[in-house]
């Protein structure tokens, strides 16, 4: 938090900004949670402005880099396609993103027309899909959370991150 008690975070992004964060992209994604419960929704406007929608198509995700950072993200759209309509539902958009965490990487960081972050992920299909995104964090991690360990994908996958550890 910072000194006046208010999330530290970032709503949009500048030349500076997007050069640090362009250097993550190539990343392997290595775990995605989305939140039940939306930040987004909970924060008054007087707080933080959000630029982007909140309700069923709007959704707070956790995105996990093999390198040891994630991003929080709050208010966050998913498409198909830049002119698609985002996806509705908890219950897709948690199935969809998980997938990408098997093998899905940090294909580029993008802005929309208003500085808004845009992350374009790519799954193992070589599909892409664009998080259009309120407001975020990025963080370092060092462990992965618990529900990772209990559905553990592939011993391949469980080797990696073994060796990435004791790096």
């Amino acid at each position: 938090m910072n000194q006046n008690g208010e999330l530290p975070l970032q709503t949009t992004v500048d030349d500076e900004l997007y050069d640090e964060l362009n250097e993550l992209v190539g990343q392997q994604i290595v775990y995605v949670e989305v939140w039940e419960d939306s930040l987004g929704g909970a924060i008054e406007e007087d707080e933080v402005t959000l630029t982007k929608p909140t309700g069923e198509s709007a959704f707070d995700i956790d995105l996990y880099l093999a390198d040891g950072v994630y991003f929080e993200l709050y208010s966050v759209s998913c498409f198909d396609d830049p002119d698609a309509d985002p996806w509705r539902g908890l219950e897709v958009t948690t199935k969809r993103l998980q997938s990408v965490a098997r093998r899905g990487v940090l294909e580029e960081v993008a802005v929309d027309e208003d500085d808004g972050l845009v992350l374009v992920l790519r799954d193992a299909r070589r599909q892409l899909i664009y998080l259009s995104v309120g407001a975020w964090l990025l963080e370092e991690w060092d462990e992965l959370p618990i529900p990772f360990f209990s559905s553990m994908i592939s011993s391949n996958f469980a080797q990696y991150l073994t060796a990435f550890a004791q790096k």
